[in-house]
């Protein structure tokens, strides 16, 4: 407790050199403006970037506006639209595809990078993977990315199957809470600004169709009109046709008469044929003669397939006895390679003549089979025709009597017919132009059914949905803090016990002048003057532990959060110590002065692309944003790994403190006047201030 009241009255109030007082008046005067300029920088080197952009940069925004870094990535695919409202995927090998190409990932990056639709970012178009790793890293506060169907879902309102087409936003909360409101935002303006275009696209086609339907309703109408015109001519032509059929009736007439008379014809035919028995008889003669000479070829076909057979046998006894001396033989002697090569000849022999048996005999059992059947049935027939030949010459003598009548019908018969042929010639134009006219009715009329789109129920719902909402954005966050509250905790726990490290150090002195004029050492000085400001420190993060639980803000990592804000509290007493120690007064200003610098650094309240890369260059160097950084990903659900990796960092940081504590300790023992054993209580109170103060 006595310590306690020795760092309360203030061990560091020792006189300063005209210069530091000069230094301490100029730093208190320019804190305000330090703060006001750092406000302003943290802005102004974006804003400046961002009006003399160009390229990618929104056209739309004022030229002073600073804008966020942000990429888009177009994994989009051309598609054609069909007339019939199919769509079909590019193909490259196609030169002249047919149908209307449709690229809405480009007019999407168009609307985005040159339109109204992108202000407040700068855009750039990239890839996958570089668009992941800048997200990650900071280098890209949000990222657009284009699916490869954004144009197949775009037109789809043209088909019967229509569906949303899906955008996908992408923030990383690690990096600013600023930053997803920004991205939210974006996502409602290109839901809006696309779905406008896609819903008139959907009205314009609608219109068109109707248009299409009345063309073709039409061109029924017209069609209908030449279908009667062509039903008049036929009627025309069926008059010639009753006259023509007239006409055949009375060449039907003569025809009758004619035929009486072909009897008479006939009968000189018969006379002109008088001589065909003879000449049918020496046919028959020599049917006979062949039939002898087919039997003769069978004899010989079976004869010469028994020698063939016997000779086939006789090889094949030959190879037999070949092979069995073969066996017989002396494996040394010369001759047995040649008696062996000599026995597989002769069985390849009988094989073959045994295989020409088989010939021979499939030869005679096609003579004797098939061409001697054949040959008597022809022998029998020529005698059958020369026995009934004499009546057909004395029929074709009748006949052609009546033949010469018959040409006189005939010749009446073909006017009349001629007549009829040109009635039907008529009736088959008339047919014709009726079918023509008639199928250029059912297409008119087939094409305006087609046009009028029928909708089950499920797709009349799923159309109102998707005409009155065609576009749909799916913002995720790679690394999103659990709620708003754990995002502003994320930076509010840091930053308050920082303020808190300076509120100690307000209060109390680094060091205490009993324990300057004490014989303990230094560093037990130091770590002595250090005990009560860091119990301090972790009451007062013991306390912003558990208001935060009580507004709502739960780490993921409750326990790592505990541990994280107590070795923050001690690095920020240590830290403050070191700095109010070795600069006294001057100390507390730099201080006070770190807090809106590390803020602009830190690049989580102002995101990282509207930071002047000045203070983003900064944010490794500076206590704060370490902290910040190990709080996002233990609050968050992040890497403890990073985490802790932070924290020893704040470590270092602490390091750093006691170090300048050392220091100044260790200064203002070297200039004391006190006298180095410990004065009582009461000759402390006699003392004069300028004996006890460090010089």
């Amino acid at each position: 407790m006595s310590s306690l009241r020795s760092l309360v009255r203030r061990g560091d109030t020792g006189g300063l050199s005209p210069l530091a007082r000069r230094v301490a008046i100029a730093l208190a005067v320019l804190t305000p403006l330090l703060i006001a300029g750092v406000a302003v920088t943290s802005l102004r080197a974006e804003a400046e970037a961002s009006s003399s952009a160009g390229g990618l940069a929104s056209t739309g925004a004022s030229a002073a506006a600073p804008s966020l870094p942000a990429a888009v990535v177009n994994l989009d695919q051309i598609v054609y639209l069909q007339d019939d409202g199919t769509v079909v995927a590019a193909d490259p090998s196609t030169p002249n595809q047919a149908g209307t190409p449709v690229a809405a990932g480009k007019l999407l990056v168009s609307e985005l990078t040159a339109g109204d639709s992108g202000q407040g970012f700068t855009w750039t178009v990239t890839d996958a993977g570089t668009a992941s790793d800048g997200l990650t890293a900071g280098q890209y506060s949000a990222v657009v990315t284009i699916p490869k169907d954004f144009s197949a879902a775009y037109v789809s309102t043209a088909g019967s199957a229509p569906v949303q087409a899906q955008l996908q936003v992408q923030t990383n909360g690690a990096n600013s809470y600023v930053t997803e409101l920004l991205a939210s935002a974006l996502s409602a303006n290109l839901q809006a600004a696309l779905a406008d275009k896609a819903t008139q696209s959907f009205v314009t086609n609608t219109l068109s169709a109707f248009t299409a339907l009345n063309t073709n309703l039409a061109t029924a109408a017209d069609g209908a009109g030449k279908l009667a015109d062509g039903a008049t001519t036929l009627a025309g032509y069926q008059g010639q046709l009753a006259t023509g059929l007239a006409g055949a009736a009375q060449g039907g007439t003569d025809l009758d008469t004619a035929v009486q008379g072909l009897a008479v014809g006939m009968r000189a035919i018969a006379d002109g044929t008088t001589d065909l028995p003879t000449y049918a008889q020496l046919l028959a003669d020599g049917s006979t003669a062949v039939s002898k000479g087919v039997d003769i070829t069978r004899g010989q076909f079976q004869d010469r397939a028994n020698e063939s057979q016997s000779l086939a046998d006789r090889q094949s006894a030959l190879a037999q006895s070949l092979k069995h001396i073969y066996d017989t033989m002396d494996p040394a002697d010369p001759n047995r390679e040649a008696i062996g090569t000599a026995a597989q000849d002769a069985g390849a022999i009988a094989v073959d003549q045994g295989l020409v048996t088989v010939a021979l005999r499939v030869d005679y059992a096609g003579v004797d089979t098939l061409l001697a059947p054949g040959a008597d049935l022809v022998s029998k027939g020529n005698a059958a025709f020369a026995e009934d030949l004499p009546l057909l010459t004395t029929t074709l003598s009748e006949v052609a009597d009546g033949t010469e009548k018959l040409a006189g019908g005939t010749s009446s018969l073909a006017k009349g017919l001629g007549d009829l042929s040109s009635g039907a010639a008529g009736i088959a134009t008339g047919s014709t132009d009726l079918a023509t006219n008639m199928g250029a009715l059912a297409s008119g009329l087939d094409e305006a059914v087609a046009k009028i789109p029928t909708y089950t129920d499920q797709q009349q719902q799923t159309m109102a949905t998707v005409v009155a909402q065609p576009i749909v954005t799916q913002q995720s966050d790679v690394d999103a803090l659990p709620s708003s509250s754990a995002a502003i905790a994320a930076v509010a726990v840091p930053l308050a016990l920082w303020v808190g490290a300076f509120a100690i150090y307000l209060l109390l002195a680094p060091f205490g002048r009993r324990e300057l004029a004490s014989t303990a050492s230094t560093f037990r000085v130091v770590i002595g003057s250090l005990a009560p400001a860091a119990l301090l420190g972790l009451l007062q993060a013991a306390i912003v532990a558990i208001v935060l639980f009580l507004v709502g803000a739960q780490p993921a990592h409750v326990a790592g959060s505990i541990l994280f804000s107590v070795v923050m509290s001690l690095a920020f007493v240590m830290l403050h110590q070191g700095l109010v120690a070795l600069f006294g007064q001057a100390g507390r200003l730099i201080s006070l002065a770190l807090v809106v610098v590390q803020i602009a650094a830190a690049a989580v309240i102002v995101p990282n692309g509207l930071s002047s890369p000045l203070y983003t260059g900064l944010s490794s160097l500076l206590p704060l944003s370490h902290a910040i950084t190990g709080m996002q990903a233990l609050i968050g659900g992040g890497s403890v790994a990073l985490a802790a990796q932070e924290a020893a960092l704040l470590v270092v940081f602490a390091l750093i403190g006691l170090a300048l504590t050392l220091i100044a300790v260790t200064r203002a023992r070297s200039r004391s006047t006190v006298p180095v054993p410990a004065p009582s209580r009461a000759s402390e109170q006699a003392r004069t201030p300028s004996s006890a103060q460090p010089a």
